[in-house]
């Protein structure tokens, strides 16, 4: 699972713009024809005897000059209205946008109780078995967006009561990036998590093995156990299923932040780091629970 890799949104946005493009030709070819047609069967009526029948058939094929004259007037509709496409690309992307979003939020309710499973994270904060809402955050640690989220997650494990967060390692930027995660998760049973996570999140470089090792020194972690820990297959197992999940709810790229209530009556997505919408999420879950 450690080959899941973040794919290129600037790619992802031309493609959906091209099909939108192609759509919104589509659509005026379509009105052009319609527009064709009703005028074609409209004249016939006026010159054709009154059917007797009320289950009359209209005539909907095109000749070859019919459809001639559709694509001029699409042609001479776009070139009038050029903002057409652009109208009907913008329409596009929300619409994908809001399927996306929706399609996220439902695989996320669903997964909910493996999204906050402490035997596959590091849930921290200061209460967090009389939280009402759960901030889980998914992250790199070569991703820059997750450390400029990392302040914001430190002021809420230290100051907000009503809040824990579910860390959750999602490795995909670089290939030194899953042994930091795996240490990471060996650092849980020291309870040492914490700080050596916003360690490495607040390192600049690339986190080598030779780095990694050293900051956990530093924290007091005994490497050799947590290599042996790592090498039982567990903590990869548990990377493994956190790629899992993220597929299922089309997260491609960190950090991602799944904001819930834990009452179950709010469930929130947030691709990518904004720190207004992400306090208005935990906001609105602490509303609604």
């Amino acid at each position: 699972m450690r080959a899941l890799r973040a794919k290129g949104t600037g790619m992802k946005n031309m493609l959906n713009a091209k099909t939108a493009i192609g759509a919104a030709l589509a659509g005026s070819f379509l009105l052009g024809a319609l527009a064709v047609g009703y005028s074609a069967a409209q004249q016939k009526n006026e010159d054709a005897p009154k059917a007797s029948s009320s289950h009359a058939q209209l005539n909907t094929s095109f000749s070859d000059t019919q459809e001639e004259e559709i694509g001029e007037i699409v042609r001479a509709y776009l070139m009038d209205n050029p903002e057409v496409i652009i109208e009907a690309v913008e329409a596009y992307r929300l619409k994908m946008q809001m399927a996306e979003s929706d399609r996220a939020k439902t695989a996320a309710t669903q997964n909910m109780a493996l999204l906050l499973d402490p035997a596959t994270s590091h849930v921290a904060g200061k209460n967090p078995d009389e939280a009402t809402v759960a901030v889980i955050e998914m992250y790199d640690y070569h991703c820059g967006y997750c450390k400029r989220a990392a302040p914001l997650i430190k002021d809420v494990l230290k100051n907000d009561a009503e809040v824990k967060v579910v860390f959750r390692e999602l490795p995909i930027l670089r290939e030194e990036s899953a042994y930091a995660a795996e240490m990471a998760l060996a650092a849980r049973d020291n309870e040492k998590f914490v700080d050596f996570h916003f360690d490495m999140l607040d390192s600049s470089g690339v986190l080598t093995k030779e780095r990694v090792d050293k900051m956990a020194r530093k924290h007091g972690l005994d490497v050799a156990a947590m290599n042996k820990a790592i090498e039982s297959g567990a903590i990869p197992s548990m990377i493994d299923a956190n790629h899992l999940l993220a597929q299922e709810m089309g997260v491609d790229g960190t950090p991602a932040f799944i904001v819930a209530s834990t009452d179950g009556a709010y469930v929130e997505i947030m691709m990518g780091w904004s720190e207004e919408r992400l306090k208005e999420m935990i906001k609105e879950a602490k509303n609604a629970s």
